[in-house]
């Protein structure tokens, strides 16, 4: 399986604080890589680095190295980066004052695209990737925050995709969700991983069993252990990740 993105010796800062330290790691495509861990471990920073979102605060710094199919994001415009990687967030963030449609087109709109034909094409597309063209088909023109919390994060999902995205990065993508909602997301993510590479951050130890096909498990700001999902669950090769799976810390 290839490497999509390759991460090498990775370190970042919040001001003085180290978030990350050392980190190296190969994220495969087209497969789901869940990244596990307590909270304040370092998972978000992690991904937020992947698209450069990090940098955007004035108080982070990074250092190290990170592929993309073998090209350095920082030698990348930070907007093609992000285009290239999309981000779905820990709660549903639909834009309050567009509709549906607008949500999901308006990343497209940014881009230049303007045929209606075109975009009401790939609009459709991506809400049935998102498996919520049917619950949404005849509301188009209802606000996106009209929707419930569960369809607010697929049309999220559905924003996302609209792009035409290589990687998908979902944090906490169901902990703001009731448990349907957020089975019906973690099916998206199964069906979503044909046509993408997809990192999704949880403490649900469950959920990364569940989805992922290669699960990191991070600890203060260390990379402790990564493999598969299913040799890491059964005989985890680190006494820190045997004793965060078994509930013994975290």
């Amino acid at each position: 399986m290839k490497d999509k993105i390759v991460v090498k010796d990775l370190n970042a800062w919040y001001g003085e604080f180290q978030a990350l330290k050392g980190i190296n790691l190969a994220i495969k495509e087209n497969a789901i890589t869940a990244i596990l861990g307590p909270s304040g471990c370092g998972k978000s920073t992690f991904i937020r680095c992947l698209n450069r979102l990090h940098e955007l605060r004035s108080d982070a710094k990074i250092e190290g190295e990170i592929l993309l199919d073998g090209r350095s994001v920082f030698s990348m415009d930070p907007v093609e980066v992000r285009r290239k990687i999309g981000m779905v967030f820990q709660r549903p963030n639909p834009f309050p004052t567009m509709s549906i449609y607008d949500n999901v087109a308006i990343g497209l709109k940014l881009n230049g695209v303007r045929d209606r034909d075109t975009l009401d094409r790939i609009v459709e597309d991506s809400l049935k990737k998102a498996a919520l063209w049917d619950e949404v088909k005849d509301k188009l023109k209802m606000p996106g925050n009209s929707l419930s919390g569960g369809q607010q994060q697929r049309l999220c999902i559905a924003r996302a995709i609209a792009t035409n995205p290589e990687v998908i990065l979902f944090d906490e993508p169901t902990s703001a969700l009731d448990p349907i909602s957020a089975v019906k997301i973690e099916d998206l993510l199964v069906d979503l991983k044909e046509n993408y590479t997809v990192v999704i951050v949880t403490h649900n130890i469950q959920q990364a069993g569940r989805v992922s096909d290669y699960v990191a498990f991070f600890w203060m700001g260390e990379l402790v252990e990564f493999g598969r999902t299913a040799e890491v669950f059964e005989n985890p090769k680190e006494e820190l990740t045997e004793a965060y799976l078994t509930g013994r810390i975290g």
